[in-house]
């Protein structure tokens, strides 16, 4: 079988059609595929690749699962020797991999999933089936594949197909760009993966192209479906203020029941929106990344039974939830992207009945969600500082040599984001190939003694050193190194003894403080070449920046324009409609709504010293050596270095928000020191 990668034309073998809906009805019960189902499933059982980009809701699931039960038995039928062999789908949602597992699992499919919830044992056991070939589908998140001890194990396994969930992710056209998918591409040429999968819910005509070109796909292996569904009413509204907008929620709410979600920007706007709703009588629970895990599935199962019930959540509520009857999405804040907002309104109406969509345009929303973008890009100093301090940590390493950093500590230190820095760290292998990123490690470990532990023998030098780390009530906190350097013993026995007592039951044990390691691909830059090196990588930043703002500006000029919003909408997406939807609100008014970009009118809104000095006051002398911080905090921006010195709480916190975001950098420029 040939790997993926540029292939010759697929031959579609009628065998595999009739196969995959025997599959099919056998395993789930079903007499037919929905649209483009079947073209692809058969294409990636005849050894082709392929790209879905399907709506929400719209059966990507399958598209990989009946391939997956497929392959050995077609493999029989053609008269090819049967391997044992898995395929891998990469995932980074958690509970969509549990959801479909648990639910392949009743269906008597072997599968399995490894995730960053798992123990030791669990994950040792993933491991003993992948070896036996036990497995026909394992779940991994994308962070997997650059562990080590995973990618060890797998090379000597067949792998059928790598399925590639989210694949808009590797594209930095995407809204949802994420610099691990960039490594996911090299992962399936690296252990010669059969075919390769690409599937998502939103991609542009250039997203698309960015996928295709990615995992090397043929323009033949695209299949796509419309995205816009016909039951679906698009709706807007400027609003002018929060009590307008909450007055008119309220007001449609009661004339439109039915499964509702509301969805907002922040935690504590779904707690607000929650309690104002419930204070008016509805049915109503908040939901948010920030809830404990328990409550959160409570909140969701409520919803999922509940025939009129509201959800007010954030962004996190919606992946993998599939209730046919939702029939409203309220955008109470404005979405990030096109590609968000159609990924949501697609959780309505997946029933085919009528439902609505409504979003909300507000200036102070739009200052909100501009002010997200903002807080991702650091100053060049930053870049620059980072990378210096990274490198000279580290003179003369040479290729080959792992070197370790702590990613929290360089946040905070040089005040840029996790995701940032994730970003900039991409840059520097796959950009730049100075460095890869490969398994990280634990700086400590806490446990907790189970009964059985006082019997154990513990007169060894590693045992000794760890019953005498720092106690704190229960729990014992073993800083590993220093462990290591008291027993004379390596690190990783010191580790593994710690394992040990946990896989036998007479420890709890808790990791903590991750240690990133990343192998040398060259020798490091000189000072000049850093400089130059940060300027290149700070301008993708930039660029990043202003093209998410520019993604919120689409929502507005779709919903604020002058046609269909269907077909608006269908255009962005690289569809057609032929005819306007009539039933969208530019569709029954024939005039778009009046409302214009916030930053218009702030144009020419005046510096105030007194602000700017408020500010210089605020974070001390030593902080003057950043404009764009200083402008952060004039905004009322979070950041790694405001939120440790507490900035939030001062009177200069958002001093400035009626200024032009660059138009304050420059003020501040003026008093930054080196």
């Amino acid at each position: 079988m040939p790997t993926a990668g540029p292939k010759s034309p697929v031959t579609i073998d009628p065998r595999a059609v009739t196969l995959a809906k025997d599959i099919l009805k056998e395993v789930w019960g079903y007499t037919a595929f929905r649209l483009e189902q079947e073209a692809a499933i058969t294409r990636l059982i005849c050894g082709g690749n392929a790209a879905v980009i399907f709506p929400t809701g719209g059966g990507k699931s399958l598209v990989y699962q009946v391939p997956a039960l497929a392959f050995d038995k077609f493999d029989k039928i053609c008269g090819r020797p049967v391997g044992l062999g898995v395929t891998l789908v990469v995932s980074p949602l958690i509970a969509l991999m549990k959801d479909q597992t648990q639910a392949l699992k009743k269906r008597g499919v072997k599968v399995a999933a490894l995730d960053s919830t798992q123990d030791r044992d669990s994950v040792l056991e993933t491991y003993q089936m992948l070896r036996t070939g036990e497995l026909k589908l394992l779940y991994v998140a994308p962070e997997r594949l650059n562990n080590e001890g995973f990618v060890e194990t797998i090379k000597d396994v067949k792998i059928r197909m790598v399925a590639v969930d989210e694949a808009h992710c590797v594209s930095e056209w995407g809204t949802s760009f994420r610099p691990i998918y960039l490594t996911v591409a090299r992962f399936v040429k690296e252990v010669n993966a059969e075919r390769v999968l690409c599937l998502t819910a939103t991609a542009t005509p250039k997203v698309t192209d960015d996928i295709l070109q990615g995992f090397d796909i043929e323009a033949e292996g695209l299949f796509r479906t419309p995205m816009f569904r016909s039951n679906l009413r698009l709706l807007a509204k400027a609003a002018q203020s929060e009590t307008e907008k909450l007055a008119h929620l309220k007001q449609f709410l009661k004339a439109n029941p039915g499964p509702t979600i509301v969805y907002v920007a922040t935690h504590a706007q779904t707690q607000a929106i929650a309690a104002a709703l419930e204070a008016e009588g509805f049915r109503v629970a908040a939901y948010h990344a920030g809830l404990a895990n328990p409550l959160r599935t409570e909140v969701q199962d409520r919803f999922m039974a509940a025939s009129d019930m509201i959800i007010v959540a954030t962004i996190a509520f919606g992946m993998g939830v599939d209730k046919p009857d939702i029939r409203n999405i309220v955008h109470y804040t404005i979405p990030k992207s096109l590609e968000g907002y159609s990924q949501e309104i697609g959780r309505a109406g997946r029933d085919g009945l009528p439902s609505t969509c409504f979003l909300y345009l507000s200036a102070a929303d739009i200052k909100q969600i501009e002010s997200f973008s903002r807080a991702d890009v650091p100053s060049l100093q930053s870049v620059h500082g980072l990378l210096e301090s990274f490198f000279g940590e580290w003179p003369y390493a040479q290729k080959g040599v792992v070197v370790e950093t702590n990613m929290t500590n360089l946040s905070k230190k040089w005040d840029i984001r996790p995701t940032c820095l994730a970003l900039l760290f991409s840059q520097l292998d796959l950009r730049f190939g100075i460095v890869r990123a490969i398994t990280p490690k634990y700086s400590s470990y806490s446990y907790q003694a189970n009964e059985g532990f006082s019997s154990l023998n513990k007169s060894d030098r590693i045992s000794q050193a760890l019953v005498s780390a720092s106690k704190k009530g229960k729990w014992t906190t073993v800083d590993v190194d220093m462990a290591a350097s008291c027993c004379g013993r390596p690190r990783e026995q010191v580790v593994r003894t710690l394992q040990s007592w946990a896989t036998n039951g007479h420890i709890e044990l808790k990791p903590s403080g991750v240690i990133n390691r990343l192998r040398v691909l060259k020798p490091f830059p000189s000072k000049d070449e850093i400089k130059d090196l940060a300027e290149k990588a700070h301008q993708q930043l930039e660029t990043k920046e202003l093209e998410n703002i520019e993604r919120i500006k689409s929502v507005v000029e779709l919903m604020a324009g002058h046609q269909c919003y269907a077909r608006a909408l269908a255009a962005y997406f690289g569809d057609e409609l032929e005819d306007p939807c009539k039933r969208c609100g530019f569709c029954e008014t024939g005039s778009p709504i009046k409302f214009e970009w916030p930053g218009n009118e702030m144009a020419n809104v005046p510096i105030d010293e007194t602000k700017i000095k408020m500010v210089l006051d605020a974070v001390g002398e030593l902080n003057w050596n950043d404009a764009r911080f200083l402008a952060r905090v004039g905004w009322g921006i979070t950041s790694p270095r405001s939120t440790s010195l507490r900035l939030g709480k001062t009177k200069a916190w958002g001093c400035c928000e009626g200024v032009p975001f660059d138009k304050l950098v420059k003020a501040f420029e003026v008093h930054c020191v080196e």
